[in-house]
This record gives C-alpha cells, sequence and structure tokens, in this order.
C-alpha cells in the first residue's frame, strides 16, 4: 500500500503492539491487515478497525495495520489516535 507525506503513524513494532499507518483521502475505506494470526483474527481486527472509522464518519481512509499480537482494546486505542492525528493534520 502506498502512501504519501500526509500518513500519520501510530503504535510499535514491538511484540503484543501494533503499528498503525493512515492517511485520510480515497476512495472508500482501504484496510490492509499483516499479522502472523491474521487467520484466525483477521475478521476481528477488522471489525475493531471499522468499529473506531465508524465512530469519527472517517469513510475515505487508507490504513495498514501490522499485528504483533495486540489485543483488541489496543487495536482501538491505536486506530484512535491515528485518526485524531490524521484529523488534526487536516485541519479538522
Amino acid at each position: 500500500m502506498e502512501f504519501t507525506d500526509k500518513a500519520v503513524k501510530c503504535g510499535t513494532d514491538k511484540k503484543g503492539d501494533l503499528l498503525v499507518t493512515l492517511e485520510l483521502g480515497g476512495n472508500g475505506r482501504e484496510i490492509e491487515i499483516k499479522s502472523k494470526v491474521e487467520k484466525k483474527f483477521g475478521e476481528a481486527i477488522r471489525q475493531d478497525v471499522l468499529i473506531i472509522l465508524d465512530a469519527f464518519s472517517v469513510n475515505n481512509v487508507k490504513i495498514q495495520i501490522d499485528d504483533l499480537g495486540a489485543l483488541d482494546f489496543a487495536i482501538k486505542a491505536r486506530v484512535e489516535t491515528a485518526v485524531k492525528r490524521a484529523l488534526a493534520k487536516e485541519g479538522k
């Protein structure tokens, strides 16, 4: 997934955490998940991301999740922080 200089990052690449890269814009919600446990938990991770995007009414976004075993509350917190940073960067 290609990002421009408008992309924001949140999180770390440490075990038990995740790295979120998010950029506002585009057409629709483009979500890419990279995880060792994607087959088992990929849909749950996607739902956590969608919950936060819905809460902030973000419809046009590119988001990449590099999961290293993060729990659901961490996923939601990292995505929320990335959304807030991106909105602040856009002046919204």
